[in-house]
């Protein structure tokens, strides 16, 4: 198998746009449809304890997935999320061999010891692991070097990097990815996530590309970009740079059949991409939904963002609920 692989996350990551409600018939033929284009990794949306609706990609049932997949899989990996706010070690049945592969389990820096219970619960019942630690950047280079000590334990079978709000830099990820290196057993998968809040994403997974290592990688990306805010990689741009460095390998037809049909429609209806507002966010290392659930209630202007980010006291950046923007714009407002 070829050193650097790829992970398409539409149908997870692109829930953000929809609430995770995709027509049944779209997650069916995704699914199939990225598999025969040759994706490496599959993500097909959340595994949660949420009760189950149809139309959505949000999963209370980890073996009703399997009515989503094809026979053959090809050697695609199929896998889903799992969010510690949402998904408990008693949630998780044992593996099966019909459904999902493995399971990636997303935390913040506050959540790392459930983190590792769930973790351990992925181990246990059969799925090979994926540790997705959301944030990288928010820890210190020795705060991730003592996480990581902690995750390798369990030797998992894959642990990210992820740029959450879109301005890691190619420099930050090489420091990340060094520590991992040096820690993380040799058959470890290093992969990355990246946001495009800079439009640094596609110019941070070139760089990957250049990595000297025998270690396997992993990027993802998502159809058109299809995410939260400014989005994250594109898959059509990442593949297609595949094929153009390292020889042919993704189908690009199926790749544009599928934006054409399912995501230039949604796009349409609910935009997402790069705007200066989640610049904003990203330069001065701001959760993106700050710009988002704002500009849903209120016409704001670039310059006047900008006022009320610097509102945002340090402890509060990397959170963020709605009630609490409003409360905060409110206050700037007075202020005026």
């Amino acid at each position: 198998m070829n050193k650097l692989n790829l992970l398409d996350c539409t149908l997870r990551d692109g829930g953000y746009i929809t609430d995770w409600k995709f027509d049944d018939g779209m997650i069916l033929e995704t699914i199939q449809e990225l598999i025969s284009a040759n994706f490496d990794f599959v993500e097909v949306g959340y595994v949660t304890n949420k009760p189950y609706m149809p139309n959505t990609t949000q999963f209370n049932d980890i073996e009703h997935i399997a009515s989503f997949l094809p026979k053959n899989r090809n050697n695609s990996i199929i896998l889903a999320m799992a969010d510690v706010q949402t998904y408990t070690p008693a949630d998780i049945t044992p593996f099966t061999g019909n459904s999902i592969d493995g399971i990636r389990i997303v935390f913040y820096k506050h959540q790392v010891e459930e983190a590792l219970e769930l973790c351990k619960a992925v181990k246990t019942n059969g799925y090979k692991l994926f540790i997705q630690p959301m944030v990288t950047i928010d820890y210190s280079l020795d705060e991730y070097a003592k996480l990581i000590n902690r995750f390798a334990e369990l030797q998992p079978f894959a642990v990210s990097i992820v740029d959450s709000f879109g301005y890691m830099i190619k420099s930050d990820f090489r420091q990340y990815f060094n520590i991992l290196d040096n820690i993380l057993s040799p058959d470890a998968i290093i992969g990355f996530h990246s946001h495009n809040n800079m439009c640094l994403a596609f110019v941070t997974a070139q760089d990957i590309f250049d990595y000297i290592t025998t270690r396997r990688l992993v990027i993802d990306a998502s159809l058109y970009g299809m995410g939260r805010g400014a989005g994250n990689l594109n898959t059509e741009l990442i593949a297609n740079y595949y094929n153009m460095v390292l020889g042919k390998k993704y189908n690009m037809e199926k790749i544009l059949y599928l934006i054409d049909k399912y995501i230039l429609p949604i796009d349409e209806k609910r935009p997402w991409g790069y705007s200066p507002y989640l610049f904003l966010t990203g330069l001065y290392k701001l959760h993106p939904n700050y710009a988002c659930y704002l500009l849903e209630e209120h016409k704001v202007t670039v310059q006047d963002f900008e006022k009320f980010i610097n509102l945002i006291p340090e402890e509060m950046r990397t959170k963020c609920r709605k009630p609490y923007v409003l409360e905060m714009w409110e206050k700037l407002n007075h202020e005026k």
